[in-house]
C-alpha cells in the first residue's frame, strides 16, 4: 500500500507531460527551500497540488498565497515548470517512500529535466567557484561550473531523489552552491536561482535574496560587535594582584 499520495487540483497529469521539475529541501543553509519558494513566488506560480504522507505533520501557517501545507506543487504554464515546495523535511521514516513515489510519478509524466537544489558547506571550498554540480547519467545538461568533487557524500532527501532519479533513468541535475551551514543563506539560494534561470532561459530577479543576505550579514556584524564590547568590558574590569 502506497502511503504517499499526490493530489492535483485544477490540472491533470496530461497537462504536466514533459514538464521541467524543480525541488529542494530545508537542509544546509536552507538553500533548497529558499530557492524553490522564491522561484514559485517570483514567477507567480499557481498551486496545483499537494503531497500527502501517512504521518502528515500537523503544521500550517499563512504564506503569500494562503494557507500553506507541508508539501505543495506549483505550476507555471508559461515555462511549463513544476515546483515541489517542501516547507518541512519529510519524516525520516517516510523519506525513502516519499522520494521514490515522487520520482516514479515524475517518470510517468516523462519530465524533460529535473533540477534538485541543495548546498555545500563553504568551509570546504577549495577554489573560487561558488557552485558545484552533478547529474544523473540521463541528464543532457552541461554547466559552466566544476562538478562536485568525487567521494563527497550527499545525505538526506536530496540524496534519495538523486538515487531514485538515477535508478529510474530521469534526467536530473543537482545544483549545490557553497553555503553557510550555521545559518540560512539567501545569497547561496540566489546563486542557485540564477543558474535555474540560465538553464531554462528565464529572467528571475534575485535582488531580494541578495538584500536579505546583506541584512543577515549586517545583523551578524552587530552581534559580533556587541560580543566584542562585552569581552573588552570584562577584561578591563579585571584586577590582577
Amino acid at each position: 500500500m502506497n502511503n504517499i499520495k499526490i493530489v492535483l487540483k485544477g490540472i491533470n497529469e496530461d497537462q504536466l507531460k514533459g514538464v521541467n521539475f524543480i525541488t529542494g529541501f530545508r537542509t544546509l543553509g536552507e538553500v533548497g527551500y529558499i530557492a524553490t519558494r522564491y522561484i514559485a513566488l517570483k514567477l507567480g506560480m499557481k498551486r496545483v497540488g499537494f503531497v500527502l504522507t501517512k504521518y502528515l505533520r500537523d503544521v500550517t501557517f499563512l504564506d503569500e498565497y494562503g494557507i500553506a501545507t507541508p508539501f505543495e506543487l506549483f505550476y507555471d504554464d508559461k515555462n511549463h515548470l513544476l515546483v515541489l515546495l517542501s516547507h518541512l523535511l519529510p519524516l525520516q521514516r517516510e523519506a525513502n517512500e516519499f522520494s521514490e513515489t515522487i520520482v516514479k510519478w515524475l517518470k510517468k509524466l516523462n519530465v524533460t529535466n529535473v533540477i534538485l537544489i541543495g548546498g555545500l558547506d563553504k568551509r570546504y571550498r577549495t577554489s573560487n567557484c561558488n557552485l558545484r554540480w552533478l547529474k544523473t547519467s540521463k541528464s543532457q545538461l552541461n554547466l559552466s561550473y566544476p562538478m562536485m568533487e568525487k567521494q563527497l557524500l550527499m545525505i538526506g532527501p536530496l540524496a534519495l531523489f538523486t538515487i531514485y532519479s538515477e535508478i529510474e533513468d530521469l534526467p536530473a541535475t543537482i545544483l549545490l552552491p557553497y553555503a553557510d551551514r550555521d545559518r540560512i543563506d539567501p545569497a547561496a539560494a540566489a546563486i542557485a536561482v540564477e543558474e535555474v534561470g540560465r538553464i531554462f532561459n528565464m529572467k528571475i530577479d534575485v535582488g531580494e535574496l541578495y538584500e536579505d543576505a546583506k541584512k543577515i550579514e549586517e545583523e551578524l556584524q552587530k552581534q559580533l560587535e556587541l560580543i566584542q564590547k562585552e569581552l573588552n568590558r570584562n577584561v578591563s574590569g579585571r584586577v590582577y594582584m
